[in-house]
């Protein structure tokens, strides 16, 4: 027995390569396959590592190896110990296209849709932000960037989780190798994460000393004070396999705000009478805030395929300034009864706020064939903040209301993913555990409020499984699925009555197929996704803002489920987007009255009908000589009826919808690259008025943007980059709300018309090899 394990160890072949791309870049996740040469059959199989390596041991000796990747085409060949074999783009993809160079190539990738950087006219859009704002799939709003669909997407660069908010500012975009934008982020990502976006950069080569220089300044067109000076360092220093990295970031952050608010609460008196109390309010508020952000780091590569680091980032609020000044005019029962002027000055409490947070790796390859990633994380957050707000009546009572909010938070969490190649595939499975802990003060003077001393733990363990594998001119199949177990505890010392424990567990299960039929390449998702509330949504202290609004949390709500189907299809340089969503339990804010002298309370609660959503949107990305365009045209209608509290009614409820009306979206970006290095750029974002979960936006928003820039020094290492947003000021959304008993009707004007002049600069500058995915991201975004 001993010597037939010998000699069947011994014809064993052990098969090493790497697969690239036509640029040299590693091609991650393409499966290598090898087939019997007698019927064709598969013998083994592999998939390629983030570097684009694969290791595979087999005794068939005279076998064909098969190379398959979504977008390229397959390669047939015999197997050489060592190989690089190189992938070339699917020519059926881009025959019609013109000046291929400059084209942004969008194509899919089993997980998402993954776009081209460099050698297109991304590459020298500015930033990682202006690049994302112009990635197919993805949609700049007034709330930031947002994959459509799926709102707001957790970023990954190389691998590594970004949790500082201004490493996207930092990332130029020639640095940016890809962008590849996942819809259905699979089992080893937390059960809320709905969208991922994960950025390669371009690999450098060589050791030594590098850094790079980023200076702005942004202008508001619309008000004198809204100035906003950032600047960034950064400095790499790599010898033999240890890289070392660190920078820093000071961010000024201005934000002015001017509304018109209509306020009406509905009820019955004691006698039975109906009651209408009506409360016409303007409000002007600005505020001025400076932050500094600074992070260290080492990555250690230990042998070939074996890599250890970790980093530390900090953060530290130096100033905050916010002055609100609103006018109230209290009407019941069609008396006036009041006129009302706040003037609220909040600003940073005794200790100024600071986070930090750390993180440790290791991550590669034991024995022959499982891969490792490893990573432990540690997250702690404090602040505090106090409020003056000085209240003038004409027909009641002046008061001076003070207040002050404590907030302490930490988080620790672990994550072990392990892989391993079987048959023509890749197992993946591991297990995620996030300890938290958040303690909230609040101390109110001056109004009959209760003050709150309240702790909320949170404990979650995560296991997941999932295995991808593809099918020779069948398709590539993925499916996953990840449990998640959760201990809630509220407690609150000056109100245990409060107090609140409770346990659930869900599985999320995810699907999905891709392949290519001739020139299109298609791509179907299936997943179920959580929504938890944030850490402020659960604190039950009521906050005042004003005399007649009050703003609380809810200890009582519970997580969201979400079912998402989707379809993506690519063909040439037309991207189609269709996904649709039904959450159940879905959390919205809600306002209603409190009390019978015209307080309302703002409190998120959970809804009791489900919420269907569907987002359509196509994506065109042609080009005419050295003209390049991106647009994007979509649109998102809903399904949503509340049943909300009426006393008007005899049942006491009122049946509201929130159908009927989709919103339009349309985005545009033409870029024009001239001789010099000169580029120019128009482009715009168009969102029609519509409905939005349970709010109706009245007005269309349209931001107009325009760009000059100009690249000096050899390899454009110098870069002097001029901007505007909201080019016509019409980058507005006003809203009605109808909650039942309590309706508001409000218009706004932002302060979103700026001008920015940036300066950037790099020297030797070298991407950090940091491999450090991190671990409980959901519980650090929610603190």
């Amino acid at each position: 027995m001993m010597l037939l394990a010998a000699i069947t160890a011994h014809a064993k072949k052990d098969w090493r390569g790497k697969v690239v791309d036509s640029q040299g870049e590693p091609v991650a996740y393409a499966n290598v396959a090898v087939l019997s040469k007698s019927d064709s059959t598969v013998v083994c199989g592999a998939v390629t590592g983030e570097d684009g390596t694969f290791n595979i041991v087999t005794s068939e000796k005279d076998g064909i190896m098969m190379v398959a990747m979504l977008g390229y085409q397959t390669q047939y060949i015999v197997p050489v110990d060592g190989a690089v074999i190189t992938l070339l783009d699917d020519t059926a993809m881009l025959q019609s296209a013109v000046a291929v160079a400059v084209i942004p190539k969008t194509k899919l990738t089993g997980e998402g849709i993954q776009t081209s950087v460099r050698g297109s006219v991304l590459e020298n859009v500015g930033n990682a932000k202006d690049v994302l704002a112009k990635t197919p799939g993805i949609v700049k709003t007034s709330g930031g960037l947002e994959v459509i669909g799926k709102g707001t997407p957790l970023v990954y660069i190389n691998g590594h989780k970004v949790t500082d908010p201004t490493e996207l500012d930092r990332l130029q975009s020639n640095e940016i190798q890809s962008v590849e934008v996942i819809t259905n982020p699979g089992a080893q990502y937390d059960a809320t994460v709905r969208s991922v976006v994960r950025i390669r950069t371009v690999r450098r080569q060589g050791d030594g000393f590098g850094f790079s220089l980023n200076a702005a300044d942004s202008q508001s067109l619309r008000w004198a004070a809204g100035n906003d000076p950032s600047g960034a360092l950064n400095v790499n220093y790599r010898t033999g396999g240890v890289d070392f990295f660190g920078g820093v970031n000071y961010a000024g952050s201005s934000f002015r705000q001017i509304s018109d608010i209509n306020k009406v609460s509905f009820g019955k008196t004691a006698a039975g009478d109906d009651w209408r109390f009506q409360n016409l309010s303007d409000l002007t508020g600005a505020s001025h805030s400076k932050d500094l952000y600074g992070n260290a780091g080492v990555n250690w590569q230990l042998a070939d395929n074996h890599f250890l680091g970790g980093k530390i980032e900090w953060g530290r609020t130096l100033a905050i300034d916010s002055h609100t000044v609103i006018n109230d005019n209290a009407i019941e029962n069609g008396t006036l009864v009041d006129k009302l002027t706040t003037t609220s000055e909040d600003s940073l409490g005794d200790d100024k706020p600071f986070n930090l947070g750390a993180n440790v790796y290791y991550n590669g390859v034991v024995g022959q064939k499982m891969g490792v990633d490893i990573n432990l994380d540690y997250y702690g957050t404090d602040a505090s903040s106090k409020s003056v707000s000085t209240e003038t009546s004409t027909m009641t009572h002046d008061a001076t209301i003070h207040s002050t909010a404590l907030i302490a938070g930490r988080m620790y969490a672990g994550k072990a993913v392990l892989s391993y190649p079987i048959w023509t595939g890749q197992l993946q499975f591991g297990t995620e555990e996030t300890f938290s802990r958040r303690n909230n003060e609040y101390y109110i003077t001056g109004v009959d409020i209760p003050a709150s001393s309240s702790k909320v733990i949170e404990n979650n363990y995560a296991g997941f499984a999932s295995y991808a594998f593809m099918l020779p001119k069948v398709g590539m199949f993925n499916a996953g699925v990840r449990y998640e177990y959760v201990h809630y505890t509220y407690e609150d010392a000056l109100a245990p009555a409060e107090n609140i424990a409770r346990d659930y567990g869900n599985w999320f299960p995810s699907l999905s197929y891709s392949n290519a039929f001739g020139p299109v390449q298609l791509m179907l998702n299936y997943s179920t996704k959580t929504n938890r509330p944030t850490y402020d949504f659960l604190s039950s202290a009521i906050r005042y803002n004003s005399r007649y609004i009050w703003q609380s949390g809810n200890a009582k709500l519970q997580p969201d489920m979400m079912r998402n189907a989707s379809l993506a299809a690519v063909y040439k340089w037309v991207t189609l987007m269709v996904n649709y969503t039904r959450t159940d339990n879905a959390i919205m804010t809600w306002s209603s009255p409190y009390g019978d002298e015209g307080v309302v309370l703002v409190q998120p609660r959970n809804i009791d009908t489900p919420l269907r959503s569907m987002t359509a949107a196509v994506n065109f990305t042609p080009t005419f000589g050295h003209w390049s365009l991106n647009y994007t045209l979509g649109v998102q209608p809903q399904w949503l009826t509340i049943n909300a509290p009426d006393s008007r009614e005899p049942s006491g409820f009122r049946v509201t919808r929130f159908n009927g009306k989709p919103q339009y979206i349309a985005q545009f970006n033409n870029t024009l690259s001239a001789k010099g290095n000169w580029q120019f750029e128009f482009g715009g974002t168009f969102l029609s008025r519509g409905y939005m979960r349970n709010i109706y936006l009245t007005s269309n928003y349209f931001d107009l943007t325009a760009a000059i820039q100009k690249a000096f020094l050899p390899d454009g290492a110098l870069v002097l980059r001029l901007e505007a947003a909201d080019i016509l000021g019409l980058a507005v959304q006003n809203a009605d709300t109808d909650f039942g008993n309590h309706t508001i009707t409000q218009t706004n004007l932002m302060d979103t018309q700026r001008v920015k002049l940036s300066l950037r600069y790099n020297f030797n500058t070298s991407q950090s090899k940091y491999r450090g995915t991190g671990a409980g991201s959901d519980t650090k975004n929610r603190m």
